[in-house]
Order: C-alpha cells, then structure tokens, then sequence
C-alpha cells in the first residue's frame, strides 16, 4: 500500500462519510485517527497488545522522521518508522471492518503467551508446532510447570526486551525465557 491517503467508501451515500487511510508514518501531529488495521500479519498480535487494535481512536503526539508517538487514553506509546508504516489509520471512527487486507485473518491468528501485555489475563490452549527437538523440550517444560491446556494466568512482568516474562498461575509466579513464551499458545481473557 502506498503512503498517499486513499479514499475508501463502502457505496452507503447516505449514512457512512467518505474516509481517508494512510499510514501511521504519514499522520500529521495533534489529529485523532483511528486504527483501521495493519500491513504486516506478524505485526497484529504484538499491536493489538500494546492497544493498537483495529478501531481504537490515537492521537498524534509526536512525528520524528516517521517515528511515532501516539497517546491512547492515558498511555503514550512509542513506535519505530518500520513499525508505523505497517499500521493503517482512518480520519473517521468506525464500528466496522474497514476492508484492509490482513484483518479478516486476525481472529485466525495464533497469540502466544510473548504477545500479552502486563496485567492481561489468559488461559492456555495449546503448544506451538512440536516438531523439533527444542519445541519439545519446552512443551515438556511448560507442562512440568503446570501449565496444561485450560490452565488461567496473568502476565504480571515482562522484561524491556521480553525476556524473562513473568506470570501468576494458581498463586505461585513463573518466569519464562522468551522462547519459552512464545512456544505456549494462549487466550486472552477479558478481565
């Protein structure tokens, strides 16, 4: 997708105003957007977790040479150029879909445990692929630990650069090394 501000209208003249998407490295400062989706599929989990989730309204705070820094409610959150030409926003709010690629195949895609932020709650679903020796090794792990398919927790730390992360499960805290985070495939739970 190109970085010049489209048009998309859904052909409803009389209700829905015409709106303008572009790419979070071309907002201008102090405008209230909202997130209409992403480019990059690998990117949605790890937005969605830190509030970037399709249809939630940002501010422009700041806009250095396309890095970003947004204010969602009360938290500022801080985005690198790469990352923010891979975020779509719209100049209108919606309580749609926006039709942008890569949406519709959001609710398929798997969470694991290094996605979810601090003070989000989850329950485990599975593991990731076993197929190799190291996988396997870490399944056996998270499975020694308790943590079996159904098992709630709470993230209640995670490193800077995410690792260790750390988690609440049935009153004892656990810290797991990224990879074994991201071998363990969770739910998110609304508090």
């Amino acid at each position: 997708m190109s970085d010049k501000p489209q048009n998309d209208h859904d052909g409803d003249q009389n209700h829905r105003p015409k709106r303008s998407i572009m790419t979070l490295a071309k907002a201008p400062v102090g405008e209230k957007l909202w997130v209409a989706g992403y480019e990059d599929r690998e990117s949605i989990n790890r937005l969605a977790g830190i509030g970037l989730a399709p249809g939630m309204g940002v501010k422009i705070l700041q806009n250095l040479t396309g890095n970003i820094v947004v204010g969602v409610g009360e938290s500022r959150i801080g985005i690198d150029s790469g990352m923010a030409k891979q975020i779509l926003v719209s100049d209108q709010p919606f309580d749609y879909l926006v039709e942008v690629t890569a949406i519709d195949d959001m609710e398929t895609q798997k969470t694991t445990l290094k996605d979810l932020a601090v003070d989000h709650h989850g329950k485990v679903t599975s593991y990731a692929a076993t197929g190799d020796r190291t996988k396997q090794a870490y399944k056996s792990k998270l499975l020694a630990m308790g943590l079996t398919p159904g098992t709630e927790f709470t993230v209640t730390r995670v490193a800077p650069l995410g690792d260790p992360v750390e988690i609440l499960v049935r009153g004892f805290k656990l810290s797991l090394r990224k990879d074994e985070a991201a071998a363990l495939i969770v739910e998110s739970i609304n508090n």
